[in-house]
């Protein structure tokens, strides 16, 4: 079984480096342009659906490139994106200087985090992978997309590939484009998109 991890596609907030959480900011044209670009790569690990978390972000660009696939969507609320609360919009920068030990545990520790006004970090990684694995259990061996914003994402690609969660904020920080994780091994083996 293949699954494909998608980021949303680019936003003016994440190109500048702030952290979106769950705030909703538009695709730029260039990131509209690139969704459509993923979909021309995906070749032999065409979906048979991509699956989204709920937000018009991810929604957006999981419609941008199952259009040309010719396959489903669905939004899945499971799948949303980490709460953080009043951290959202800042970079990585000031979160570094505003809330040291915060962001040292987050790098070293991150399920025991919690932002303020917003949800644990445990938590919101349990939540998330506990979606996307009922949605693969129910969806056979078929390839299936899931476009999710960065911070979830990351925790589903450390999950997956069984990577210790210290590694979730620097992968969250690099999904920028999609990877395909092939799970028949133990842990799955990743392949960024177009580079077969």
């Amino acid at each position: 079984m293949k699954v494909i991890l998608i980021p949303c596609g680019a936003t003016e907030w994440r190109d500048s480096g702030r952290l979106l959480g769950r705030v909703e900011v538009p695709l730029t044209d260039e990131g509209r342009a690139r969704c459509g670009q993923w979909a021309a790569l995906f070749g032999d690990e065409r979906p048979v659906c991509i699956y989204h978390s709920s937000d018009e972000l991810a929604t957006e660009t999981a419609a941008l490139i199952a259009k040309p696939l010719k396959v489903p969507t669905k939004s899945i609320r499971g799948l949303d994106e980490v709460d953080v609360g009043l951290w959202a919009g800042l970079t990585q920068e000031q979160l570094k200087s505003r809330y040291e030990s915060a962001f040292r545990q987050l790098c070293e520790s991150p399920l025991n985090v919690s932002a303020p006004d917003g949800e644990t970090f445990g938590e919101a990684v349990e939540r998330v992978t506990r979606s996307l694995k009922k949605k693969l259990k129910r969806n056979g061996g078929a390839v299936t997309g899931f476009v999710m914003r960065p911070l979830a994402l990351a925790a589903t690609r450390c999950d997956m590939e069984e990577r210790p969660m210290s590694e979730f904020w620097a992968t969250s920080m690099q999904a920028d484009a999609p990877v395909v994780l092939d799970c028949t091994t133990k842990p799955a083996q990743a392949t960024q998109v177009g580079s077969q």
